[in-house]
């Protein structure tokens, strides 16, 4: 078990200057300094937006001491290989984690588990590797599937470089509050990073609309293919307003109309109400993947248009996890923050 997983550690490592990933802001951890945590479970707490382990651990004094872990959402787990029950109170593990910046004992940030029989399970999306594809092969966007997880990794390593207005710097400064507030009341941020978070995405193709329903955060977005403009009185909503059209197989999906969001595009990145984003959603040749692009302007706060790239992979298989945001949980984790 100590083996597999500081092979774990090292490919982790790579990845620990990034922004944070998904809901939560890296101030709580050093994602710099790894640590290694090997004892018994004492208590799993399953759901979204996070997953937390509680181990029994030695001490340097030698004396056991319980340890929290802080994992993704069950949302995310449930792609990477994880169901509730597949860790069990009383089996011992080894955990790769992220310190704690404040104390040695405080929560610390799990990165990989490897279970007593020696299975090794990313804990978050950034320690996850590149997923092979399956067999199974799609007919049309329609289908389950799930984002990969080195797209999510891409947006959030970009995201350190996307150019900033002046307005753009002074939101980033001024919006942290409103920005704890929206991760403690489950509010879902908003494309592109809501598309590339690994989590289960049922697709629904029908002749009047799209639609995606993501186990993120029970989102579901509906893009209306009966409509070729936006409403002249919008009112502006947290998904905004999203109309399609098809070219060949590609659907190219055009949303207006957002609410400002302090965490509109995740990495505590604010976005403004005039932000605009144009999607594709491409089959891939060997039709086991979605090809995803998203150019997104915010004349507000972005400098010059922003576009991300990514893949999805064709999961038919793949449950989610069926849970929605838990208030208590989110509040939590955005408290100690």
């Amino acid at each position: 078990m100590r083996t597999t997983s500081r092979v774990w550690c090292v490919l982790a490592s790579s990845l620990a200057a990034l922004p944070a990933a998904a809901h939560h802001s890296p101030a709580m951890f050093d994602l710099t300094k790894d640590i290694v945590l090997e004892g018994s479970v004492v208590a799993v707490m399953w759901g979204n937006p996070h997953v937390y382990f509680t181990l029994d651990v030695q001490g340097p004094d030698g004396k056991t001491r319980q340890q929290q872990v802080e994992a993704g959402p069950a949302s995310n787990l449930v792609t990477l290989g994880m169901r509730e029950g597949t860790v069990r109170v009383g089996e011992r593990v080894v955990v790769n984690a992220k310190a704690n910046r404040s104390s040695a004992t405080g929560t610390a940030l799990g990165w990989t588990i490897t279970t007593s029989n020696g299975k090794t399970i990313p804990l978050h999306v950034r320690a996850t590797v590149s997923a092979a594809a399956g067999d199974a092969t799609a007919t049309s966007l329609a289908g389950t599937w799930v984002p990969n997880g080195t797209g999510f990794t891409s947006l959030a390593v970009g995201a350190r470089d996307w150019p900033l207005t002046d307005a753009g710097r002074a939101a980033v400064a001024a919006t942290r509050e409103a920005r704890i507030k929206a991760r403690s009341e489950c509010v879902p941020y908003g494309p592109p990073a809501l598309m590339a978070v690994p989590s289960t995405t049922i697709v629904t193709v029908g002749d009047k609309t799209v639609t995606f329903k993501l186990d993120l955060m029970s989102v579901e977005r509906v893009v209306h293919l009966d409509r070729t403009s936006h409403p002249a009185d919008l009112a502006p909503s947290l998904l905004g307003d999203s109309i399609g059209r098809w070219e060949g197989g590609t659907l190219v999906v055009d949303t207006i109309g957002f609410a400002a969001h302090p965490e509109g595009f995740a990495f505590d990145l604010p976005s403004s109400a005039v932000k605009h984003v144009v999607e594709r959603f491409s089959l891939s040749d060997d039709r086991k993947h979605i090809q995803y692009e998203a150019v997104v302007e915010d004349r507000e706060y972005f400098a010059a248009p922003i576009t991300h790239r990514s893949e999805w992979n064709y999961r038919p298989d793949q449950q989610p996890s069926g849970l929605p945001c838990d208030k208590e949980v989110a509040g939590r984790f955005a408290t100690e923050d």
